[in-house]
């Protein structure tokens, strides 16, 4: 229970303050003998940024938080590890921005430094103010989805038709009903030459008319001469009325033969304009059956399409995205909103950063100072220990030379000399080899022989080192 006890939970408050403002607590509730703060500016300043840093996290961790529970479909605890996760990612970023500010620092590197930190900030603030701003503006993002949705469904249709030649397919239909149509109006009309012939026959039959009424007036009139003619004159007479009774009959006969002309060309051209028709009724129907295939694949990807479009504008996050953006491009006044929350989210963000530039206190100065002691206790050490590494290369060195000199000065001898105990080595172990053997086996003359190489070269060994 004496851990939630009101001083562990204070103490505890300014442990997580001081390590937010990347600080020590020993050094801000450092006290002198009188129990007074001895960084008592410094002291307040620090326990505010630290305070300002963990209420960023926790206001980023909030709006990722609701940002994926509202946009993203995600559950309320995927939301909430989420937001928890995305805050500790905040907090150590606002960390790190200020643990790497140096308040003394010349204004050229201070500038620099705000420059970058600014960015990283002003990244952080949108990610903050994007959430908020489409919660405030859900009505009019819906809207805007609905209209982007429709205008994708119209393209989608339009682009599907395309795909499959449907407009151009369509538009051969359209031309071959109006051939269809002109090759109707042609069947029930006549030839052009046909009104000439007509007036021909007209022409002719009125002149066979005239040609009769005048025939029939000489025929009366020699008919009626016939009754009273001569034998001689009846014959003549007989003869002028066959005459023109065969001119009567030759007019009607050339009235007949125009006529069937009529009737023949007439014939001709409804058989070749039903012919035609019939051609064009043919390719119109070859047409529309391709038409109402490829109508029919455009309807099959116009369907597939028009699936993904529904789901990717009720995706969320994508759809409100997208409405977002048009949104900002197109409306002043939203545009306008966006950057007010933006600058009031950047200042929040920033506060701690220029805090942390513009004032030098107590606490600065202090750390200040041992970070500066530090780094020449840490360099004089490094000094110290290259020295004595030199020192000792330098040792190792005149040791080297010092062999080298009194190797130089032994002139062989000690080269000599160890040759010879080398050897006097080998001869031993034969000599033990040899006397490991039984002696019935050796001959005596060769182990004195060894015994007295042994000696002589023991002189020898003994003979050198008096003359080193």
């Amino acid at each position: 229970m004496s851990y939630f006890h009101p001083l562990s939970l204070v103490q505890a408050g300014k442990a997580l303050l001081a390590l937010s403002a990347a600080v020590s607590l020993k050094v801000l509730d450092a006290q002198d003998s009188n129990g007074n703060y001895l960084y008592a500016r410094g002291r307040h300043k620090y326990f505010g940024i630290g305070a300002l840093v963990i209420f960023f996290a926790l206001f980023a961790g909030y709006g990722m938080a609701h940002m994926l529970a509202s946009m993203v479909n995600v559950s309320s605890s995927g939301a909430i590890i989420a937001g928890c996760l995305w805050a500790v990612f905040q907090w150590c970023l606002e960390r790190q921005m200020i643990m790497s500010i140096q308040s003394d620092a010349g204004w050229r590197a201070k500038s620099m430094g705000l420059f970058w930190r600014s960015l990283l900030a002003l990244l952080s603030a949108i990610t903050m103010v994007y959430p908020f701003f489409v919660d405030s503006n859900r009505a009019e993002i819906t809207v805007k989805t609905g209209e982007l949705e429709r205008t994708r469904l119209i393209q989608n249709l339009q682009s599907a038709q395309l795909a499959t030649g449907l407009p151009t397919l369509q538009q051969d239909v359209a031309a071959l009903d109006d051939k269809l149509q002109k090759a109707e109006d042609k069947l029930h009309s006549e030839p052009p030459q046909m009104a000439e012939m007509r007036q021909q026959l007209q022409t002719m039959r009125e002149q066979a008319k005239t040609e009769e009424r005048r025939a029939n007036a000489q025929i009366a009139n020699w008919r009626k001469a016939l009754t009273v003619a001569l034998p001689e004159q009846a014959v003549l007479l007989e003869q002028k009325i066959s005459a023109a009774q065969n001119r009567i009959n030759t007019a009607k006969a050339r009235c007949l033969r125009q006529e069937q002309d009529i009737n023949t060309t007439l014939l001709a051209w409804r058989k070749e304009k039903l012919a035609e028709k019939a051609q064009v009724a043919e390719e119109r129907h070859e047409a529309n059956t391709i038409a109402s295939k490829a109508r029919a694949d455009a309807q099959v990807l116009e369907k597939t399409q028009t699936e993904h479009i529904q789901a990717a504008s009720h995706a969320g996050f994508a759809a409100d995205f997208a409405a977002t953006w048009d949104m900002l491009q197109n409306d002043m006044h939203r545009r306008l909103q966006f950057i007010w929350w933006l600058l009031w989210f950047l200042t929040i963000e920033l506060v701690a950063i220029i805090v942390k530039f513009t004032s030098h206190t107590d606490v600065d100065a202090r750390l200040n100072a041992d970070e500066h002691l530090l780094k020449f206790d840490i360099s004089s050490n490094f000094t110290l220990r290259r020295e004595q590494i030199e020192v000792g290369q330098l040792r190792e060195m005149t040791a080297l030379k010092g062999e080298r000199a009194a190797l130089q000065a032994d002139d062989g001898i000690s080269a000599a000399a160890l040759a010879t105990i080398r050897q006097m080595r080998q001869l031993e172990q034969q000599a033990e080899l040899s006397s490991s053997i039984s002696s019935s086996n050796v001959p005596s003359g060769l182990r004195s022989l060894l015994q007295e190489t042994l000696n002589t070269m023991n002189a020898n060994f003994l003979r050198l080192l008096t003359n080193k």
